[in-house]
């Protein structure tokens, strides 16, 4: 289960990212960076598909300093 907090930190996260990134392809399909944003927001199954991913990333980024 995503808590509400770390909701909070990948919609920052999202919201940072380059609008130039393009499409994140994930199990369910293909989502710009604004589809990903309205799914981390409604805190739906998708939000916290691309979260849990998103908190994983950092979690392995923490790991290698």
């Amino acid at each position: 289960m995503v808590t509400k907090e770390e909701f909070i930190l990948i919609e920052k996260r999202l919201e940072a990212w380059n609008e130039k990134l393009g499409i994140a392809n994930f199990r369910l399909g293909e989502f710009t960076k604004g589809e990903m944003l309205e799914h981390i927001k409604a805190k739906d199954e998708i939000g916290q598909d691309i979260t849990q991913v998103q908190l994983y990333y950092l979690r392995k980024l923490k790991e290698r300093k």
